[in-house]
């Protein structure tokens, strides 16, 4: 039986699923940053089957409850759901997939809870019936939080207007703390190399042929370098023929659960994906004191600071991606400084304290806007 406190926060985490991914990471640094709060009461209810940041939620003794989907459209999880909130009594109710927007507005409705829809994850406009599904329910939200500014512009909702957030992604150093020294026994063969890094799901839009097109410039004038793949999904087998087929000696290492320990084994950190909000992988890079080469889209721009931390590149330019790549390759010291200056930057501005007093205010505003 749930116990409830007058004095304490409930806020009710309805996530998808738990699978390696992006939106499913920052579920957990929110959670990490949550727990450190005093006075809130914190449940995970899940609609997936999928354990992989199980372990984690466990670690932080929060309450997982799971209401599997039996169908895409099920219609029994609306009453499961009910019983969830009739049990635990949330004050807020924060998604993070429209699936579970559209499963939970109208019950927030019904029992005076607050919704918070935290869906706006990259930055790109679109069109068709699930674009609009998706502006609707953000509309019907009683808070609408991105994590970078251009994924708030790019739904149109202005950052000044009342319900609108902007909270970036936060980041837990304790990750990396012994990452380095895990690195040196994964055997990958990198000694006497440096080696280049891109982790990201292999979709659309995060672009791998162009990190196989820059690989295949660079690894044509030097042999000292190794370039690496880090995610599965759903074009991982055609990149790897694209590869093949260009001769391009890329690592290809497929989902891994040991991210920090191979990034930390790594010298130069890559994204190429163009809407990305806040990226998971380039607050890993940074973390690991590697100097970041990002293509300048969504929210890169407000992590990365063209020069300082790293290099901003023109889309889909991997001649550009490569002479990045080559120019920090050449100027060890400057590689060395870029990435110090990273790090310096995620702990200022992206930590976990930061991103949970900022979420705890929006909770705290449209709370009171109830009255």
């Amino acid at each position: 039986m749930t116990t409830h406190s007058d004095k304490t926060l409930r806020v009710l985490h309805l996530v998808d699923s738990l699978r390696v991914g992006g939106k499913e990471r920052q579920v957990i640094e929110l959670l990490k940053g949550l727990r450190r709060v005093k006075h809130v009461q914190l449940m995970v209810v899940t609609m997936g089957t999928e354990q992989f940041y199980v372990p984690d939620i466990q670690r932080l003794d929060i309450p997982l409850l799971y209401l599997v989907r039996r169908m895409r459209w099920d219609l029994f999880l609306f009453s499961r759901l009910a019983a969830v909130l009739k049990e635990f009594k949330p004050h807020v109710l924060h998604t993070n997939s429209d699936m579970a927007t559209f499963y939970a507005w109208p019950l927030t409705k019904l029992r005076g809870i607050k919704l918070v829809n935290g869906t706006i994850r990259n930055a790109f406009a679109n069109r068709g019936f699930r674009w609009a599904a998706h502006k609707l329910l953000l509309r019907l939200s009683d808070a609408r939080v991105a994590n970078s500014i251009a994924g708030l512009e790019s739904r149109g909702f202005p950052r000044t207007d009342k319900g609108n957030y902007v909270i970036y992604n936060g980041f837990d150093m304790g990750r990396f703390e012994t990452a380095r020294d895990r690195s040196a026994s994964l055997n990958l063969g990198f000694e006497g190399k440096r080696a280049v890094i891109m982790v990201a799901e292999f979709s659309d839009y995060k672009d791998y042929p162009t990190y196989i097109r820059a690989a295949a410039l660079v690894l044509k004038k030097r042999q000292d370098v190794v370039f690496v793949a880090v995610g599965g999904g759903k074009n991982l087998e055609a990149c790897r023929q694209m590869a093949a087929s260009a001769g391009v000696a890329i690592r290809f290492l497929g989902e891994r659960k040991d991210v920090e320990a191979l990034v930390s084994a790594t010298h130069i950190g890559v994204l190429c994906t163009y809407t990305e909000g806040i990226s998971n992988s380039v607050m890993e890079y940074m973390a690991a004191e590697n100097p970041v080469v990002v293509t300048d889209g969504g929210g890169s721009r407000e992590i990365v600071i063209d020069g300082e931390n790293g290099f901003l590149i023109s889309r889909s330019n991997a001649e550009a991606l490569a002479a990045k790549i080559e120019f920090l390759l050449n100027d060890p010291d400057l590689a060395s400084r870029m990435g110090k200056a990273g790090k310096d930057r995620l702990q200022r501005h992206f930590s976990l304290d930061q991103l949970a007093a900022n979420t705890m205010r929006m909770y705290q505003e449209i709370l009171a806007a109830r009255n």
